[in-house]
């Protein structure tokens, strides 16, 4: 008997069968977009069958039966001398009977070595030392028939160890970045086998619903509604290509991509979970495309999947994580990160040597994670992927630069432009006012019509709204007025963006019954994440990209034949320049608009006016164009392994932030902590901590430094990424009832503790 895991039990050979099954289903359904050599699927089935090899000596192997409750095995090293297990693996390989070259042993034993990344230092003589003294001949003998592995009696390859020794930080940029073809086989090696074992570890399929076809399903929709868009044309006439496309608002952008990919694996990613939670209830719906195997993927995704009462929402989630799913809606954080060249990278970048990837609304992201997206793709290239970026307005630096760096062929890609100038949603007029300066306009027109105020800041938008509550009040006009902002507890968040999805649901002025009017002041979070649409847009002066993507949330879907503006841009007192935007693209941004003053503004105009500001000779001297170029530079010569796994996350969600929880949920949550605490089911464990993350708000890091206010740990396991916040001049005020209030409210500073 050789125990692999303890929790539920297993052997070596156990694992090693799922794995192997795996293997075959991989082979099966994807084997020739991977690999046609056999060569490759041989070296990665002996990897497969020797990886947990190491697991048989002697130490693991008392860990285990002593958790089990088993007797130990006589053993003279002890538990705090242990070898890892992949490091003993190497030395456990049969080198005498495997004809390998000496590329194919380096890949080999990089694969197996490090399909655990640790932080300890191999050596070959303390690795030699350890086999000799915890795995006796006859236990290695017994353990190649367990494993049903023909035994040859061979010593340790020492020359094997010794490959583990070398420096892989120093020796990884001239093994691997200067040949394309070796960076690729260690990538599928190494990646699949990660991908492989964590699969059979999660006792999941590595891969499910490989039959479905996404793009037949999703043209018989659209055959069945009104036949196919441009757009989706396009999209399916350059199913072969990589395809870069900019499509309005309503041209069908989401159905273009399933249609170009087609038979494929895929994976979506968008900037908002939001956005991703209502793309995979609409994907989802059998009375729509109805696609079966789709994943969601993202920091809060088992939050939704139990909330939408997901029948097998805990199984839905891990093969989410397993990337298993036939298409997977994800952030750019859990499948783009690879460029950062962290331990463990291969996972990720290996699955898209057969899969497509579907960026969407790339001037969305800021210029350096626009960059490492750039970086992304080409590596995606490299490994014999293809990719789609689909956006309302690209920034013409994002495809010179493309262009440039040459390491897309020109012969690969397909560029695209869908404006839809038929429909007519906008008429614009910039104010020389602040926002507050309109406030008697803003509750008049509020009473009658659906108003989205959009102000750059959170505190602004708190100022606003307090000074139209305060106006309602005073002349007793009693138009509805809602507020939404980041510093929201998630609880509340989520109530909120129901309600005002609900109230300006895309679509709503064809329905009965659903015209009522109100007001709903805003900050940037309705950008690009909610499926709105206003009948007027009050908005601070903000750049162009960002300009149109709240633009987008008025008169979305429907078309404006009314002679007075509906796009209100307020120019004077503007919050967040310099500190959200960058000052000179700001001033471009308003020189840009003036010509439209009092003028509708058609969609091809949006899509020019973008792609012509943001050029590399119109950015000189910007701290846009600064920022791009530093990231790109950045990843070019990105070291191996100087950023982790956890810090690339961060970096890519943009992370300055603490999640704290205002004073005034104490007592819920402090009796929610106590039975975190004694409770000793994970599942269950889980479920409280997401009912504590429920009372969190997350803060951005600069802000509470400015304002110093005081945070105090929340000192238990599991649970000590959040704070309490204890400043009682920090008021958070929401009522349940109503829908309303303020959020967070910094009032004054205090001294951090």
């Amino acid at each position: 008997m050789f125990y692999a895991k303890s929790n539920p039990a297993e052997t070596i050979r156990e694992h090693t069968e799922k794995m192997l099954e795996e293997y075959e289903r991989l082979k099966e359904t994807y084997g020739p977009k991977i690999s046609d050599d056999d060569a490759f699927w041989s070296l990665l089935k002996t990897a497969i069958l020797f990886h947990d090899a190491g697991k048989a000596n002697l130490v693991f192997q008392n860990k285990i039966r002593s958790v089990k409750g088993e007797p130990a095995l006589p053993c003279s090293v002890s538990m705090k001398e242990e070898i890892p297990h992949n490091y003993v693996s190497v030395a456990l390989l049969p080198f005498r009977a495997l004809s390998l070259s000496k590329e194919e042993w380096r890949l080999l034993v990089e694969a197996i070595g490090y399909h655990h990344e640790r932080d300890m230092k191999p050596n070959s003589q303390h690795i030699l030392a350890f086999v000799q003294q915890t795995l006796p001949s006859e236990t290695i003998q017994a353990l190649y028939a367990h494993l049903e592995v023909p035994y040859i009696a061979e010593p340790a390859a020492l020359n094997l160890l010794k490959m583990l020794e070398q420096d892989r930080k120093s020796q990884y940029p001239v093994l691997l970045l200067n040949n394309r073809e070796f960076f690729r086989k260690h990538v599928l090696l190494k990646g699949l086998l990660h991908r492989l074992d964590h699969a059979a570890s999660a006792h999941v399929e590595v891969e499910r619903g490989t039959d479905e076809p996404i793009g037949e399903k999703t043209r018989s929709f659209l055959l069945s509604m009104s036949g196919l868009r441009p757009a989706q044309r396009f999209a399916l006439d350059h199913s072969d290509r990589n395809v870069i496309m900019t499509a309005s608002t309503g041209i069908g952008k989401t159905e273009s991509a399933l249609l170009w990919v087609g038979r494929d694996k895929a994976f979506f990613a968008l900037p908002l979970r939001v956005s991703l939670n209502a793309m995979y209830d609409r994907l989802s719906d059998e009375n729509k495309i109805g696609i079966e195997h789709l994943g969601l993927l993202h920091s809060g995704s088992l939050d939704h999947l139990i909330e939408k009462d997901t029948i097998d929402a805990e199984e839905t989630f891990t093969m989410s994580r397993q990337l298993s799913q036939k298409l997977t809606l994800t952030t750019i954080d859990q499948v783009l990160k690879f460029p950062f060249l962290y331990k463990g990278f291969e996972k990720e970048l290996s699955v898209f040597s057969y899969s497509r990837i579907v960026i969407d609304e790339i001037q969305a992201y800021d210029p350096h994670i626009a960059a490492m997206l750039i970086k992304a793709l080409e590596m995606i290239v490299q490994m014999g992927g293809k990719f789609m970026v689909m956006t309302a307005t690209l920034p013409k630096l994002y495809l010179e630069t493309i262009r440039d760096r040459g390491n897309i062929s020109p012969d690969s890609y397909v560029c695209g432009t869908f404006p839809n100038d038929d429909l007519i949603r906008h008429r614009v007029e910039l104010l020389d006012s602040d926002v507050t300066s309109v406030g008697d306009i803003i509750l008049k027109k509020g009473k009658q019509r659906k108003v989205l105020v959009i102000c750059n800041t959170v505190d602004q938008a708190i100022r606003v709204y307090e000074d139209l509550q305060k106006r309602n009040g005073e002349q007793g006009v009693n138009a509805k007025i809602w507020l939404l902002h980041a510093r929201f507890i998630k609880k509340h968040k989520s109530m909120l963006e129901n309600k005002i999805t609900s109230f300006a649901e895309a679509g709503w002025h064809l329905k009965d019954g659903n015209a009522s009017p109100g007001i709903w002041i805003t900050t940037q979070i309705v950008e690009a994440s909610l499926d709105v649409d206003f009948d007027d847009l009050y908005t601070e002066h903000c750049p162009l990209d960002s300009l149109f993507q709240r633009m987008g949330r008025c008169y979305r879907v429907r078309p404006y034949q009314g002679q007075e503006p509906n796009i209100h841009i307020l120019t004077c007192s503007v919050s967040g320049v310099g500190s959200v935007y960058d000052a000179k693209i700001m001033e471009m941004s308003l020189d840009a608009l003036r010509s439209y003053h009092g003028r509708v503004m058609l969609e091809s105009e949006k899509m020019q006016l973008v792609e012509q500001m943001y050029s590399r000779e119109n950015l000189h001297g910007t701290g846009f164009l600064d920022k791009f170029d530093n990231a790109i530079r950045l990843f070019d010569s990105q070291l191996f392994f100087d950023t982790t796994n956890k810090d690339a996350q961060k970096m890519l969600r943009d992370i300055r932030s603490k999640d704290a929880i205002p004073w005034i949920y104490h007592e819920v949550v402090d009796n929610l902590v106590q039975r975190f605490q004694e409770e000793h089911d994970r599942i269950n464990r889980r479920n409280i901590r997401r009912e504590i993350e429920q009372y969190a708000v997350s803060l951005n890091e600069n802000m509470l430094h400015s304002r110093k206010a005081v945070l105090v740990p929340l000192q238990v396991q599991g649970l000590d990424y959040l704070s309490w916040i204890m400043d009682t001049d920090a008021e958070y005020c929401f009522d349940e009832q109503e829908l309303r209030g303020k959020g967070l409210v910094y009032r004054r500073t205090a001294t951090i503790l």
